[in-house]
């Protein structure tokens, strides 16, 4: 048995719809008599023998002699297409179906980009009350529910809304070979008006209401990124800890208690607070590259006196690597030429780290 859903009440088509409903006879359809139809065709041109016809392009010909059901100027929709709004950052539409299908491309934001992109379909599905029939991992492809549609009339206080029809869709999946974009389709496999002589019912063609339901995935994907980033932001400012051991290569590393993610922001932190000057970031890799602009290590370092805002390390450049290890994380220090720092320099820069990630950060 269906449940019952409600969603994409499209309030913001509300005016256009009562404004549409009240002035015209059919919400989507042209007013007039369509006295054109009855217009008499002229005879062509009769060109000489000598000489030749004049090229004539044929792309918006009209075939009067086709047997039409009805007047053609009903026939047609008054509404402009429907527009996908690529409003996440790094999506854009597919030039061979900019309707009902968009991209999605990896971001420091996204770990996982499939899965983050199946997160926001079904997330939107679930909070929509949406129930899924089918869905083949392999293949990627989902088949909902019912899913029954509300739309608004009237304006202001006058304002009321009715069902006016059931949809079910297909979401197809399909990801570049590197796994860093990722296509979305959506399908309209059936539609049913509650009431056949409802005049809200056809407003919308079925390539609109595909559209309509790209664009709600897309403003479902933006809600969760804002979401997760807000998230983060409330989790990463809370202290953790660390501890010497070795990643998962081998190296000589410090262990972090924290995941991938929380372990990059406070790394970033970490290094603009002992000044640190970082000169390329590369996430998805997991490597960064930064200088120690002065020393605080040698002789007259230490006649001067530390530096407690300085990490420890010799003037010069380094390589830092985050590598994830499930719930944990592991950060191997190297200089320039990869080879790994000295034991008496990992003790001082692990002194140096463990306090500051110790910290829960305002």
């Amino acid at each position: 048995m269906h449940k019952t859903k409600r969603l994409l009440k499209w309030t913001s088509l509300a005016a256009c719809s009562a404004l549409l409903a009240a002035c015209a006879g059919k919400p989507n359809k042209a007013d007039g008599d369509f006295n054109y139809t009855d217009a008499q065709l002229k005879e062509p041109i009769k060109v000489p023998e000598n000489l030749s016809s004049a090229q004539v392009k044929q792309d918006y010909y009209i075939d009067h002699q086709s047997q039409l059901d009805g007047q053609v100027g009903n026939k047609i929709s008054i509404f402009p297409p429907r527009l996908i709004a690529p409003i996440v950052t790094a999506s854009h539409i597919d030039d061979n179906d900019p309707r009902s299908t968009i991209w999605f491309e990896q971001t420091e934001q996204i770990d996982n980009l499939n899965q983050a992109i199946w997160n926001a379909i079904n997330g939107y599905l679930d909070k929509n009350d949406v129930d899924v029939l089918s869905y083949d991992k392999n293949a990627q492809v989902l088949l909902t529910d019912w899913v029954e549609v509300e739309r608004e009339t009237g304006w202001g206080l006058w304002t009321n809304s009715h069902l006016v029809e059931r949809q079910k869709y297909q979401f197809e999946v399909k990801m570049k070979p590197h796994g860093r974009s990722g296509q979305v389709k959506v399908k309209l496999v059936e539609r049913q008006a509650v009431k056949e002589n409802d005049p809200m019912h056809q407003v919308f063609s079925d390539q609109a209401v595909e559209t309509e339901m790209v664009n709600a995935i897309v403003g479902h994907f933006e809600y969760r990124l804002r979401l997760d980033a807000e998230n983060r932001r409330t989790e990463y400012v809370k202290g953790f800890n660390m501890e010497r051991g070795q990643a998962p290569n081998g190296d000589d590393a410090f262990i972090l208690d924290v995941p991938y993610e929380h372990a990059w922001v406070r790394i970033i932190d970490a290094l603009d607070h002992y000044e640190m000057l970082m000169t390329d970031l590369n996430k998805i890799q997991g490597r960064i590259y930064a200088r120690a602009k002065s020393d605080n290590t040698g002789f007259w370092s230490n006649l001067v006196g530390k530096n407690e805002q300085l990490l420890g390390l010799k003037k010069g450049s380094y390589v830092i690597e985050v590598i994830r290890a499930g719930d944990k994380t592991a950060v191997v220090f190297n200089d320039i030429t990869l080879d790994p720092l000295t034991e008496k320099q990992l003790d001082k820069v692990y002194q140096k780290l463990s306090e500051r990630f110790a910290e829960n950060l305002e």
